[in-house]
């Protein structure tokens, strides 16, 4: 089947942040005298969008003003925001590949944040909208931030296709009515995809041009 709109989630599909996000995390808990997280313990909690995330991550935060621990990360983010992020393996020439598709970005990662992150990355033109956790009042799986991006870029909702490695990706795409693809050299694992059956696995960026083309 052929896609005509393709819209991507950020991390962990379209680029590895873990380690920058991780960095920024632990900065916060060292500030309030809270030792460091993993790697792989702050990869369990992405995919909900900076609120979500701080509160898993600060699970010591008793007496703790919330929204000044949300800014405190957004203050340390904005520094370090592609101090280590990279596309994954193949990234740039799957889009270059689709250049004549129409491709959008949605994550629950704050917009400006994405879209800084896809300027320094050298890919912002590929995309014919980015958009973030804060662009509306609500993030996905939420059905209304696929079926905006649909409507605002006259795109028919039979032939777009959600593209992602987290839960929130194949739940957006099936209640807002499109097909999804699940990318496993994210940050989540085969298993998780097959209980929200994705309608597609791949296992590189360039099996992403294989299907959609």
């Amino acid at each position: 089947m052929s896609f005509d709109f393709l819209i991507f989630d950020l991390d962990g599909t379209l680029v590895d942040s873990q380690y920058d996000i991780t960095l920024c995390i632990n900065l916060v808990r060292k500030e309030y005298g809270f030792n460091a997280l993993s790697v792989e313990q702050v990869r369990s909690y992405l995919g909900d969008g900076i609120n979500v995330l701080m509160n898993k991550v600060m699970s010591e935060k008793a007496g703790v003003n919330m929204n000044k621990i949300v800014e405190k990360f957004k203050f340390y983010y904005k520094q370090n925001l592609t101090k280590t992020t990279v596309m994954y393996e193949g990234v740039r020439e799957m889009l270059e590949a689709l250049r004549d598709k129409k491709k959008a970005i949605l994550s629950n990662k704050n917009e400006n944040f994405c879209k800084k992150i896809v300027e320094v990355l050298g890919i912002s033109s590929y995309f014919v909208q980015i958009r973030g956790g804060d662009s509306i009042d609500v993030k996905k799986p939420n059905p209304k931030t696929v079926l905006d991006l649909v409507k605002l870029t006259n795109s028919d909702i039979s032939k777009t296709i959600m593209i992602g490695d987290s839960v929130n990706d194949f739940l957006v795409a099936k209640s807002a009515g499109v097909l999804s693809m699940a990318v496993s050299y994210g940050y989540s694992n085969v298993k998780c995809f097959k209980k929200y059956s994705p309608n597609y696995i791949v296992k590189t960026a360039k099996d992403i041009v294989d299907i959609v083309l």
